[in-house]
Order: C-alpha cells, then structure tokens, then sequence
C-alpha cells in the first residue's frame, strides 16, 4: 500500500523574523521558525510521509498543489503568530471536509496565558494562577494593573509570546524598574506566583497530551522557582525517578483531570508544564503545543517517554489518515 502524505505547517511570526541556525559553506541558510511545534522532523515513519511548508504573513501566497491525506498545524504561539493562524484557519476551512485536521488553529488562538486562565476554571484538582495581558508604557502601569487586578507579591511578568524563561522576572514588590524590559505598548503577561516549593527544591513536570492521552515527558528539579534544563540541581536523576514514580503510579487520577482540560481546549496535542503535589493537585505554570518535547540533551533519563511520545503521535495521525 503506498504511503500517504500529510501537511506539517509552520508558520512566520508576526514580527516577519526567523531564527538562523547554521549557514552552509555553500551560502545556504537553515532557520527555525518561531512560535511552531517542529514535530515533523521527528515522525520518520513507514506509515506516511511528512510534507512540510512555512505559512508566510503575506495574504497572496500561493500554496503548491500536492495530494495530501492530513494535516497537521504546528504554529502553537497565539500571541505571535495571529497573522499566519489566520492564514491556517482559513486553509482548514477549504480542506478539513475533506482530510483530518491536527490542532485546529481556532482552537489554538484560545491559548493565550489569559485565556487559558479564564477557559480552565473550576476543574477540581487543578489551580491556573490568575493572569492578564496588559500593554504597559511604565512601571507605574505595571503597578497600577497590580492594584487594581488584585494581585499580590510576589507577581510574575513576562512578554507575551516568550518562551523558555526568556523575558521573565518575579516582581517581589514595588521597587521594580522594569530597566531589561521595552515598555512601548506591546503586550506583557502579569500571572499571580504561587509558592510551590516542596523540601526546599522546585519540580516542573512537563506533561504531553496526545488525542486526549497524557504522557510524561519530564520532571526538572531545581533550587529556584523558575526551572529549565540549565538552572537544575547538580544530578538530579534520582529525584527525577522518584518523581516520574509519582506520576505512573497516579496517572489515572492525573489522567481524569486531563480529561477536562482535553474537553474545553480540544487540541490533538499539546504540552502542560505544572507541580504535581502528593495529593495529585496539578498546578499550572503553561499549557500550549509550544513546548519542546522530542529534542533530547546528551543523557536524558527520559528518552523511553520520548519514543512512546513520538509513537502515540504517529499513532493518532495514522488512525485518522487512514479511515
């Protein structure tokens, strides 16, 4: 039987720029894209074939004619890449009649911060942290937003479409001055910190969300509240272990709140970085399809969770392409 082809698409941010990554001695440029999921290049399979294209912010581009059995939108970003979803949603109008559609980009432009804060209310077991958008010209609009929000101190703020801790502080009171930031008007995040240490130390636990099915990808452990792969405590595996334990052990609980969170966003895939407490009360730090999920760091205790990943992925596009 041959293999079918689905469209994996990408899309340019608003801001028209692109990462370069490596320059051939040829002149060739390689770049990433940004505020797109990237799982394409990991989905080599017997069962169909990956076909990839970068969605432009130009309304007059012309998309080549290919056969396609399924489509996959990567753009994952709401808040930097509205042009090209907009793009998308208009191609999935034209084609999902037709072939599956992956990560409907309406659905996707629901995953704002704030948004996903004000859709995932009331669902027992899980605390979202109240967040706003807000377009600050001052750290006196910063404050005032504070204020009048109801926030308390500590508060976290961030530039929207950020990722990866980038653009990010703890503002502990009233003496921030905001020097790194470019208070012009662009939108910032405000997002209530909630102490979450247990034993002193920090744990994020990345969770990933394949057709409604929850998957671990991760736990890192830190010393402070912000943690990524760089700011860990020294060999942490053990904790890790101990961690990833927690979660099989309690995955149908975990899964049951999955399960709501699934029903309101209604995407195909995407990733929630959270604390899970001893009594499997998730709190969330961010949910969307951005996250980085199949790139693995030379000694990644997770790898096995990686391949079962990338398989339940193939797995659902593969059980809908082929109807």
């Amino acid at each position: 039987m041959l293999k079918k082809n689905v469209l994996f698409i990408n899309g340019i941010a608003d801001n028209h720029k692109v990462k370069v990554s490596k320059i051939e001695k040829n002149g060739t440029i390689k770049w990433k894209t940004r505020g797109s999921a990237n799982i394409s290049n990991y989905l080599e399979n017997n069962l169909f074939f990956c076909m990839n294209i970068v969605f432009d912010t130009r309304m007059d581009q012309e998309l080549p004619g290919q056969m396609i059995h399924g489509v996959f939108n990567q753009i994952s970003d709401a808040d930097s890449n509205q042009i090209t979803l907009q793009k998308v949603q208009d191609f999935y109008k034209a084609v999902s009649a037709h072939v599956p559609f992956f990560n409907i980009p309406s659905h996707i432009m629901k995953t704002t911060r704030d948004n996903i804060y004000r859709l995932l209310q009331g669902i027992d077991k899980l605390h979202v942290p109240k967040t706003v958008k807000i377009q600050p010209k001052s750290p006196g609009d910063i404050y005032e937003a504070i204020k009048q929000e109801g926030f308390k101190f500590p508060v976290i703020f961030r530039q929207a479409g950020e990722h990866g801790g980038i653009s990010t502080i703890r503002i502990d009171d009233d003496t921030e001055q905001f020097y790194m930031f470019a208070l012009d008007g662009r939108d910032y995040y405000l997002t209530q910190f909630v102490e979450y240490a247990e034993d002193g130390l920090y744990k994020k636990y990345r969770l990933v969300i394949v057709n409604g099915k929850v998957y671990l990808r991760h736990v890192k452990i830190g010393a402070g509240w912000m943690v990524h792969h760089k700011s860990q405590i020294d060999n942490p595996e053990k904790l890790q272990k101990i961690s990833a334990e927690l979660f099989i052990d309690n995955k149908e609980a975990i899964q049951k709140v999955v399960n709501e969170i699934y029903n309101r966003l209604q995407l195909d895939y995407f990733g929630i970085d959270c604390y899970i407490d001893e009594k499997m009360n998730l709190l969330v730090f961010e949910i969307n399809p951005s996250m980085g999920v199949f790139l693995q760091a030379k000694g990644d205790i997770f790898s096995k969770n990686v391949d079962d990943i990338r398989k339940a992925v193939i797995r659902m596009i593969d059980s809908r392409i082929g109807k």
